[in-house]
Order: C-alpha cells, then sequence, then structure tokens
C-alpha cells in the first residue's frame, strides 16, 4: 500500500493542482472532493491545501508560532527554548549538555531526540540536521502555506518520562462560528507499537477513529491530569480558525504545545466510519474567514506559573 501510494504521488509530482488534488483525494477517500461546497472535514482540509490563508504559513512555523502562544495562552505553555539556528555547527551542538531536540521549523517529521548528548555524533548530528533547510516540505503532498515559511533548525530542551518521549496528544478544534467542538487524538507507541483513539472533551471514548490505528488499551486509556487546562489552551489557540489542531506534550501535570497544524498528515486523514468524516465537517465553518487581529474571547485560567526559559547557545 505504501509503495503503490509513493508511486501515485511520484507520478503526479508535475500534475496541476486540479488533477493532482482530485486524483489524491479520490485515492485516498474513493470519491471525488467538492472543492466548489466542501462539506466533509477531509474535503476542507484538501480545500486549505489548495488554497491555504496566508496566516496558516505564520503559525505552522514553529518558531513564529510561540509569540502567538505566548500572546493567546501564555509562555508557560512552550517548551523551553535553547535556540533558533539558520545553520548548526558541531561546535554550537557539543555546548549543550542536557537531553535535547532539534528539529526544523518548517516541515514534519525532521527531527531527532538527543537523550545523551555526550554519546552523540555531533558532526554526523549537524550535516542531517541542516540538509533538512533545503528540503522543500511544502512540495511533498502541495501543503502550500510550508513554502512561505523561512527554514530555520530549533533547539528545545526534551521533554522525557523515564528517559522516554511523553504521549502525544492531538486536540481537534471545530468552529463553527458560534461555538467550538473539540476532540483529543492520543497516540500512544509511537516508537514501539503504535495506537491511536479519539475521545471527547469530558474523555469519553468518540465513536470514530483514524483508518488502519489500533485502539489504546490499559493506562493509555486514563486521562491526563492537565486535559481541563490542555482544552482550554486549545480553544484560546483555535478561536480564530474553523478548524485547528493543537498539539500537546503532556509530563505531569503539566502541558507544552508542540505546534499548530492546519492540514493534518497532508489530507490523509481517513476516519471510520465514513459517516463521521461529513458529521464533524458540518461543524467547520466555510467559508473561513480569519482574523488574527480580533481580541481573544477565551482566556487561559492557567493552573502553572513560571516561565518557559529561553537561552542560547
Amino acid at each position: 500500500m505504501r509503495k503503490l501510494r509513493s508511486l501515485i504521488y511520484q507520478l503526479l509530482r508535475k500534475a496541476p493542482d486540479a488533477i493532482y488534488f482530485h486524483v489524491i483525494y479520490l485515492y485516498l477517500h474513493r470519491r471525488f472532493c467538492n472543492f466548489r461546497h466542501p462539506k466533509s472535514v477531509s474535503e476542507k482540509i484538501f480545500y486549505r491545501m489548495r488554497y491555504p490563508d496566508p496566516a496558516f504559513s505564520v503559525l505552522a512555523d514553529k518558531v513564529a508560532v510561540r509569540d502567538y502562544v505566548i500572546e493567546r495562552a501564555g509562555q508557560q505553555y512552550l517548551v523551553p527554548f535553547i535556540g533558533v539556528y539558520d545553520t548548526v555547527t558541531q561546535s554550537q551542538l557539543k555546548q549543550i549538555k542536557e537531553p535535547f531536540v532539534i528539529k526544523a521549523n518548517h516541515s514534519a517529521g525532521q527531527v531527532k531526540v538527543i537523550k545523551e548528548p555526550e554519546q552523540t555524533d555531533m558532526a554526523e548530528l549537524a550535516r542531517e540536521a541542516n540538509q533538512w533547510l533545503s528540503y522543500d516540505y511544502a512540495g511533498l503532498h502541495r501543503e502550500k502555506h510550508y513554502r512561505n515559511i523561512k527554514p530555520q533548525l530549533v533547539i528545545e530542551k526534551a521533554l522525557l518520562i523515564d528517559g522516554e518521549v511523553p504521549a502525544d496528544y492531538k486536540v481537534l478544534v471545530l468552529n463553527n462560528g458560534d461555538e467550538q467542538e473539540l476532540y483529543i487524538q492520543l497516540i500512544a507507541g509511537r516508537f514501539t507499537d503504535i495506537r491511536c483513539q479519539f475521545f471527547t472533551e469530558d474523555w469519553q471514548i468518540a465513536p470514530f477513529n483514524r483508518r488502519g490505528y489500533k485502539p489504546l488499551q490499559g493506562d493509555d486509556l486514563k486521562a491526563p491530569g492537565c486535559l481541563d487546562e490542555m482544552i482550554q489552551v486549545a480553544k484560546a489557540l483555535s478561536e480564530p480558525f474553523s478548524f485547528c489542531r493543537v498539539d500537546f506534550f503532556v509530563v505531569g501535570e503539566r502541558c507544552y504545545v508542540g505546534e499548530l497544524t492546519f492540514t493534518p498528515v497532508a489530507g490523509e486523514f481517513v476516519l471510520d466510519p465514513v459517516s463521521a468524516d461529513f458529521e464533524l465537517g458540518r461543524k467547520i465553518d466555510f467559508p473561513e474567514h480569519v482574523d488574527l487581529t480580533q481580541p481573544p474571547r477565551h482566556r487561559v485560567r492557567s493552573s502553572v506559573s513560571g516561565e518557559a526559559g529561553s537561552a542560547s547557545v
């Protein structure tokens, strides 16, 4: 299946948008995409990929989004910063003595978690990370808003639990103009036995899941202690948009914003049952009118004091 999908993308690489998006959507969903009057979640994601709002470029940037998080929620929800680089050198990396994460700001998947800096080949890490900067992520699946992001490297403190990367909570906020509804997608076992589950705002299992994923089990089904706060932050950050996914890392009783996503998994967001695609789509306002100048209506009542530290290397 993966080989077939890769072949389709390669064959369509130079195709015009009108052909590219329709063929990819047909392959994924077994139906044509209604770009003129999109109804489902998947159609509205594909519409965004083809006709992105300029604000998406600003907030999909893992550097620029930090100011937005501070303004709308608070600095305490940022992962502690080490530095931002146009390119990084071996000597700069060798100065970091604690576990850290290095990633590109203009893409997804280009990330390394360095748990033991003293055991890491920093010359090789610098070489690999600098190569990310020339990668055309926007062209991979035509998520056009990534093209307007200046490529940089971001280094943050590694958030680890017993030496492992914490679970990844993805909060999908649907906004129809009058009210917000959200679902929490929890992905566990990302590097072992990956599983996925959607939950409602009150942490009940949602009546749908992402196709191809096994459901969670055991302790993974427990709600995080900071669930209410995480929901507040997600609603505050998503308020200007008809749809937004806010990713969180949870460490103990604290939640940290990982990133904001406007076209999750490049539209390869296939839900089971198919009816959920349309039921959720009705809760997403269209056409979308993004205005970041409007003051926020939702305020976060933080239970945590303190700031996300910043340091240069």
